[in-house]
């Protein structure tokens, strides 16, 4: 009785003679060296292993899975010696390494902020106060243009955007004293009755006096007078103070800031909740009252006794959501710094 040969038992390839070789790379097969270069061709395979190919846990600790490894790495060192020994036999310079150049992901106006010493605390992305600001980079001009919140002593919020390089009087008056000079020669003009008289513009000859007709510079230079004049009289007797908010809840730390200072010399150091908040105010520093303050008569009676509160106010409307976060660790108090220990060594 003669032994049959079972179809596994032959080479993939021919199926006639019995099997010689396993391909590393796919597991098929073969008997000789022709059977082997016709499965590369005709399954496109490379014929080497794959080292990242999955195996089960069971065939990790196996001596076949351990020499697979070994000649893995053996073959990796080969591959570096020999390119090695080729260098220094074709006498090939290699460049020097290029230092890859560390980019900073932040926006630039983050960067310059942090250039000019200023901290911003983050609001919680949801709240309003997060939404209007609209602080940003001017590259034309290389400045700041920072959103300000302006709180005049009549308790009206008046939110805008002002170069560093403006001084605060004069951002005033171009966010808020426009507004408000507007809105009283509309009143004034509504309350007044009869017609205006109008400007002679004719030459006239009175008492010997030639008067002629004022030209466009002459009125250009009185209405620049006018507006100069106008803009003085309307911060005559104003003070401005930024708001710390690295102080109770219960005060307005306010401190006191020069009418001539620019934005940028007046937040250098200075520590705002997203974007300055600057109360104009008609009481000099010593005259605030409660719950008003300026920052050396809290640092008398207080110091860094009371817990510092950052936390954005809330709108109407608006909930404090309890997974965002805007506090820096540093400015967490001791207490809750030692319950988040016991919470974490538990």
């Amino acid at each position: 009785m003669s032994h049959e040969i079972l179809l596994t038992d032959l080479c993939a390839i021919c199926h006639v003679n019995a099997i010689k070789y396993t391909c590393p790379r796919c597991g098929i097969h073969t008997c000789s060296l022709p059977c082997v270069k016709k499965h590369k061709t005709w399954a496109q395979c490379s014929g080497i292993r794959n080292p990242a190919e999955y195996r089960k846990r069971a065939e990790l600790a196996t001596p076949s899975s351990i020499d697979k490894d070994f000649n893995f790495i053996t073959n990796v060192e080969r591959a570096i010696t020999k390119a090695d020994d080729d260098v220094l036999s074709r006498d090939i310079g290699l460049a020097p390494v290029r230092q890859l150049r560390r980019v900073d992901a932040r926006p630039k106006v983050e960067m310059e902020i942090e250039q000019r010493g200023v901290k911003v605390v983050k609001a919680p992305k949801r709240l309003s106060r997060a939404k209007q600001n609209k602080t940003h980079w001017v590259g034309q001009q290389k400045s700041v243009m920072w959103t300000v919140e302006w709180i005049c002593s009549d308790g009206e919020r008046i939110t805008g955007s002002a170069l560093e390089s403006r001084t605060l009087g004069e951002a005033y008056i171009n966010i808020v004293g426009k507004k408000k000079i507007k809105r009283k020669r509309r009143l004034s003009t509504h309350d007044q009755a009869g017609p205006q008289p109008q400007p002679k513009v004719a030459k006239q000859e009175a008492d010997g006096v030639l008067q002629t007709k004022p030209t466009k510079e002459n009125e250009a230079r009185k209405e620049l007078t006018t507006s100069s004049s106008a803009d003085e009289q309307l911060l005559n007797g104003m003070h401005f103070y930024l708001h710390n908010p690295q102080t109770s809840s219960k005060f307005k730390c306010l401190i006191p800031l020069p009418t001539r200072n620019t934005i940028r010399a007046a937040l250098e150091g200075q520590t705002v909740l997203e974007y300055p908040t600057v109360y104009v105010k008609n009481e000099s520093p010593e005259e605030l009252k409660d719950p008003f303050i300026s920052q050396d008569e809290y640092q008398k009676r207080h110091g860094d006794d009371i817990p510092i509160n950052l936390a954005p106010p809330l709108e109407d409307g608006e909930i404090e959501d309890p997974t965002e976060s805007s506090l820096p660790v540093d400015v967490i108090p001791e207490k809750v710094l030692e319950v988040l220990a016991q919470d974490l060594a538990a």
